[in-house]
């Protein structure tokens, strides 16, 4: 319904749009989900990461395009976020996707680039958001005499809190005083002559004077000399359960909708939470003739103790505190109530909103459930403060620490500049911690004469010497508010275990629990498990919630940093960086990232065990299930957590053809050792088969066939050339023309002429696989440590002894399975295992129809494309990746993310219709093609056991490798793996 302001007029006359067929009105200007709102319309997608068939609606939630529950199709354009995409008339809206058949494909979300180069911009600051900080920190730089640029992801700046009206709406005058302050703020901005960009993504930055942006679509690379981030902030989670319905949104997502475009979120409306925002939302829609059923505020109702802290902030901002006194008399004068010490415990519709049922909070700060009262209304706001927007800083590199309120965030660490840890970076406002509008103009405007005054403009330092009075002034207010607004801690034992954690991948608290009191305890061992996190909000809205569950169910303090940052920090159009890079030359050797990120363990003094494997990837949980089923002692040692390093960052691919850089001119040691391998690659995938089937659970391994496409005559000559080697080493390997590759995977490019053909392919699920596998040897007898850092191994008599930072290890026979980091163990032991660190990325999208059945690879370019069993597609293919020694990760490079996408989209066009939602850097173990597996020579009871092909061969050289301490021999002649043919080259 659309409110009726006396003062605001609709701009323009109303235009018709379509959403799923049905013949809508809407004003010009206004976001596809106000028009929506407006028509009564709160159910805007389908689920689509639920189980086949699952019809459940999501609707708007965030209001601010950070969450993309929103998302739907635009005149066949997918994942447009319904909250930030403006109607002009006649768009085509579909809450589903297009099918990607012939008759409904997937349109490009965004221009390939022509074949210019990227454009690239110089300027003395660049500014990360228009919101209060940001535009106060632009002002003062400029001032002092710097070039600004700022660049913003809204059509108009302002932020949340000086949002201005929607185009859609126009008034005489502004309707009130936050608006008239964010009116005289951008005018100030373009008085001074700063540079003012809306409409930008900004997508990550990979270096402090490399910040990655779209402009309109278009790919844009800022190159500032200090670099300023107002990021702002996006709303706290409240998971209760119901919260996903239609109909249940964010109090900004409300505020949004009422003050920008005029429109109420429902016709029955609850205000639940925390703190001041929810006031004032409830007074907006009440003046305008909403019934607000009722304000529900987790705070006790302000008693005499409180007096103070009124007076304070009275003191501080007595405009401020008079406008707080307004809302009151706004919602008594509509006889809303105000029910203090209360929570909203519950959301219940049948496909959208139709009741809220809320509870008192009692002596131990939980809800009493015995007490609950069941209100009626089509939109529940909820709304508990603010969580600092910190992903682009964390991704950069910049400190953080935490920030304890509510759930607890990560917050970035600042001077009292708003200089971070990184020189010439600045973070401020709600973006590094959240403390209101005012602090962050006051630190706006410090850090923007600051870094100013870095490049020798000091003509603001009085504003500056201002903004710091009025920053003390400006926390004595946002003191006393969280004061008069304490709630009681938030706790989550009472959350049911059917409650979604996850909205992205509708994760439940059960599952997470479980997974936890199961031992699976950190993060990143919960991500790869679960997916938790993996979704299109890229974890905004679930990181939180999981680290206070996993602090409370463990009682360890919590992990402050949260998920490992990866780009982008939203997605962006894959079609917007195609862009062709030349192919690399060979692998890019690097240093080997030891995160530490596995929770701290206690000493455990001496331990013995009869096998030992150094390494919890893929190879160690092969080896442990291995050695359990035979009956062995067998004790796995991992410097971090299972699966968190090169093998929890693999594809997934199942390669039994050679790659395209393992035969000819790009081949390692001449390609002879990767030929050698050949034989292992269906050994491997059979194996991989029986311990799914002995696990009892679904590995997703998928045998679909393998293609290695062509789009020359030449590509097809180096293909039937690799076959023939392929075939004598007993690979059956297909040529396939035109005709029988577009019979065969017909969403590939029409501009293939041919394909190698390898039905013994496929691809496997490493966030199941490794673990499935560890948990079935643990299951029979194996052990582990992790957290568990080897410093030194000895040869003890008839054993060895391996000394660790938790205690020393005595096993008769140790096994080095750690993978990229083989080499320093070999050398504890005198040895040189010539294995090398490679980092190399990987992307994936967002889901998709069907588009890709087989494992696709290309002749001439470096590629590897597969489809997921939830749809995302994975582009890899050996990019490759750097090692940020600051950060001590694998990250990403844009020229590679560039070219990896190019080719992608050459082999399957269709990719140009979906955003990317995740690059990541992955640990590639480079040697000479062929894996290092045996006794290491002189060295009684030493084996090497390191694969050469990525997590396909895993299996096999754990069978092997325990044969040979078994049996002293093994199924395959493994002479030309021995460590000792390095010897003989």
């Amino acid at each position: 319904m659309r409110l009726n302001r006396k003062t605001v007029q609709p701009a323009a006359n109303p235009v018709e749009f379509t959403f799923d067929g049905r013949k809508l009105v809407a004003l010009p200007g206004e976001t596809i989900a106000a028009a929506l709102a407006a028509n009564g319309i709160a159910a805007i997608r389908k689920f689509d990461a639920g189980a086949p068939g699952d019809e459940n609606w999501r609707g708007l939630y965030c209001g601010m395009g950070a969450c993309y529950d929103c998302v739907v199709t635009v005149d066949g354009k997918a994942g447009q976020r319904a909250c930030l995409t403006k109607i002009s008339g006649g768009e085509t809206v579909r809450s589903s996707q297009p099918a990607g058949t012939p008759d409904d494909r997937l349109a490009p979300v965004a221009a390939l680039p022509d074949e210019a180069p990227r454009e690239e911009v110089g300027v003395d600051i660049l500014v990360v958001g228009a919101g209060p900080a940001g535009m106060a920190a632009a002002l003062a730089a400029r001032r002092a005499g710097a070039s600004v640029t700022v660049i913003d992801e809204r059509a108009q700046a302002g932020g949340q809190y000086y949002k201005p009206l929607a185009p859609s709406l126009s008034a005489a005058e502004q309707p009130d005083r936050q608006f008239r302050r964010g009116a005289e703020r951008f005018k100030a901005l373009e008085d001074a002559g700063v540079t003012l960009v809306q409409g930008a993504l900004v997508w990550g930055a990979i270096r402090p004077d490399e910040v990655l942006t779209l402009v309109g679509g278009r790919e844009v690379v800022y190159r500032p000399k200090r670099l300023i981030f107002a990021t702002g902030a996006y709303e706290r989670p409240y998971p209760i359960p119901g919260w996903t319905l239609p109909g249940v949104m964010t109090t900004g997502a409300g505020q949004t909708l009422s003050r920008a475009y005029g429109v109420s979120p429902g016709s029955r409306v609850v205000v639940a939470g925390n703190g001041p925002l929810n006031l004032q939302l409830a007074a907006d829609l009440a003046a305008h003739g909403v019934t607000v059923v009722a304000v529900v505020e987790a705070a006790p109702r302000p008693g005499l103790g409180k007096w103070r802290s009124l007076a304070k902030a009275g003191l501080a901002a007595p405009d401020l505190l008079a406008e707080g006194g307004k809302y009151r008399a706004v919602l008594a004068k509509s006889g809303t109530p105000i029910r203090w010490g209360h929570a909203a415990v519950s959301a219940k519709g049948d496909g959208r909103l139709e009741s809220v049922a809320i509870a008192p909070l009692g002596a131990d700060d939980e809800a009493d459930m015995s007490r609950v009262t069941e209100l009626q209304a089509d939109a529940l706001c909820l709304g508990y403060g603010f969580v600092a927007s910190s992903e682009i800083a964390r991704a950069l590199g910049c400190r953080t620490v935490h920030d304890p309120r509510h759930l607890g965030t990560p917050a970035v660490e600042i001077s009292e500049s708003g200089e971070t840890s990184l020189s010439g970076v600045y973070a401020v406002g709600d973006g590094a911690a959240v403390a209101g509008s005012r602090v962050a103009e006051a630190m706006g405007t410090i850090a923007g004469s600051h870094a100013a005054g870095t490049l020798g403009r000091t003509a603001g330092s009085a504003a500056a010497d201002r903004a710091r009075r009025d920053l003390e002034t400006a926390r004595s207010f946002q003191t006393a508010l969280w004061d008069l607004f304490a709630a009681p801690p938030v706790t989550l034992a009472g959350v049911p275990d059917e409650t979604i954690l996850c909205r992205c991948e509708g994760l439940t608290f059960g599952r997470i629990r479980s997974e936890i009191d199961a031992g699976w305890d950190s993060l990143g061992t919960l991500k790869r498990r679960t997916r938790l996190g993996m979704g299109r909000c890229q974890a905004r809205y679930c990181a939180a919630t999981t680290a206070k569950l996993i602090e409370e169910r463990t009682g360890r303090k919590r992990e402050v940093e949260g998920f490992a940052p990866r780009l982008p920090v939203k997605p962006f159009p894959a079609a917007a960086l195609a862009r062709q890079k030349p192919e690399w030359g060979g692998h890019a050797r690097a240093g080997s990232p030891n995160l530490g990120r596995a929770p701290q363990a206690e000493p455990f003094g001496t331990m013995e065990a009869e096998v030992a494997v150094i390494g919890g990837g893929v190879v160690g949980a092969c080896l442990a299930y291995e050695f359990a089923k035979a009956g062995k002692d067998v004790l796995v040692i991992e410097r971090d957590d299972v699966n968190l390093q090169a093998s929890g960052a693999n594809a997934g691919s199942l390669h039994v053809q050679l790659l395209s850089f393992d035969f000819g001119k790009k081949a390692e040691a001449g390609g002879g050792p990767a030929a050698d391998t050949l034989p292992l690659g269906p050994y491997a995938v059979k194996l991989w088969q029986e311990i799914a089937e002995a696990c009892g659970g679904d590995f997703e391994i998928r045998v679909t066939g393998g293609l290695m496409v062509a789009e020359s005559e030449a590509g097809m000559a180096f293909l039937k050339a690799k076959a023939e080697v392929e075939r004598r080493h007993g690979i059956d390997a297909h040529i396939l023309g035109r005709s029988e590759l577009r019979d065969l995977a017909p969403g590939l490019s029409e501009e293939l002429i041919g394909a190698e053909y390898v039905a013994e392919e496929g691809k496997i699920n490493p966030l199941t696989a490794t673990y499935r596998t560890f948990e079935a040897a643990k299951a029979a007898g194996a052990r582990s440590l992790r957290g568990t850092n080897v410093t030194a191994i000895e040869r003890d008599g008839t054993a060895w002894t391996i000394t660790t930072q938790r205690g020393t290890i005595r096993a008769g026979t140790v096994i080095n399975a750690a993978g990229p980091w083989a080499r320093e163990i070999g050398a504890m032991v005198g040895i040189d295992v010539p294995v090398y660190s490679a980092p190399l990325q990987m992307i994936t999208t967002e889901r998709a129809p069907q588009l890709i059945g087989q494992l696709v690879a290309h002749a001439d370019r470096h590629l590897s494309l597969k489809q997921l069993s939830t749809g995302g597609i994975l582009i890899g293919g050996a990019w490759p990746a750097r090692y940020a020694e600051h950060q001590r990760l694998n990250t990403t490079m844009l020229d590679s993310i560039e070219g990896n996408l190019w080719v992608a989209q050459r082999v399957v066009p269709q990719i140009a219709g979906l955003h990317v939602l995740r690059s990541w850097a992955g640990m590639n173990v480079n040697i000479d093609g062929a894996p290092i597996i045996g006794e290491a020579s002189g060295l009684s009871g030493f084996y090497n056991c390191v694969t050469s092909n990525g997590y396909t061969l895993a299996p096999a050289v754990a069978r092997l490798t325990r044969e040979l301490v078994t049996h002293g021999s093994a199924s395959f002649n493994v002479e030309p793996y021995r460590l000792e043919r390095f010897e003989r080259s």
